[in-house]
């Protein structure tokens, strides 16, 4: 399938000069031309027991997931997108080897559609790629979100917070040099910042090792967070594998 790209905007002009200055910027559904409910019907239609699965050996252990991967292409200002026809991740987050994940098949959602379409014209047009591959991860977390901080080795990633229940999961970024081999940070993060549903933050990657503090129930209470980790892929992830 083929889409008109997204209009140039004010707000874009906005995220790709905060990602040439800075590397990252917030940014939320909304400003980005997405309906104001949007995070809540993406989360009712998909963050369940029928999508959402636990892998064994997985981490954080009590963390359930699924995945799509989308290939895209842009030919003068048109974007294509259509299922990739595998979303396996290999030697990852100090996993070795070969992963599939739940695999949930989007583009058959037009809401969907026209997420992967804007979250794709975040990245400046300088920086596109013609052809390349964009993951979609479904996270829910109840205690950790992710085990220290960590590079994903793509080119950008897109945070979208869903919703949230209690406390904590504050996504910060450090300067690769500001944390030792044992994900320690030696200096204060370049940004801490509690995602809530709604809000997005695109960073690139190289830039920055990133992560979230663990989630904080209140007293009595539950703690959860739903949430759509994003990647615009380096060529070589799965293209440069086939060609």
């Amino acid at each position: 399938m083929s889409v008109e790209s997204v209009p140039n905007t004010s707000a874009l002009a906005k995220v790709w000069a905060a990602l040439e200055c800075h590397g990252y910027t917030l940014t939320n559904e909304v400003e980005i031309g997405l309906p104001s409910a949007f995070h809540k019907n993406f989360q009712q239609a998909y963050f369940d027991e029928r999508t959402l699965r636990h892998d064994p050996g997985d981490m954080p252990p009590d963390r359930q997931r699924a995945r799509d991967v989308i290939r895209y292409w842009w030919r003068d200002g048109v974007l294509g997108l259509k299922e990739y026809d595998t979303i396996t991740i290999t030697d990852r987050a100090e996993i070795s080897g070969e992963r599939n994940h739940a695999r949930v098949e989007l583009l058959g959602d037009r809401q969907v559609e026209d997420l992967v379409t804007r979250f794709l014209n975040l990245v400046p047009p300088d920086r596109r790629q013609s052809d390349g591959t964009f993951g979609v991860n479904l996270f829910r977390t109840f205690t950790d979100v992710v085990t220290k901080p960590h590079h994903d080795d793509e080119e950008y990633i897109i945070l979208y917070v869903l919703d949230r229940i209690g406390l904590g999961a504050e996504t910060y970024l450090y300067k690769p040099d500001d944390v030792n081999g044992e994900g320690e940070p030696l200096a204060e993060p370049v940004l801490r910042h509690q995602l809530n549903p709604g809000e997005i933050i695109i960073f690139n990657d190289k830039c920055f090792k990133h992560g979230a503090t663990p989630l904080e129930a209140a007293a009595g209470g539950s703690a959860r967070r739903d949430v759509l980790v994003c990647t615009v892929d380096y060529w070589q992830t799965y293209l440069g594998k086939i060609a």
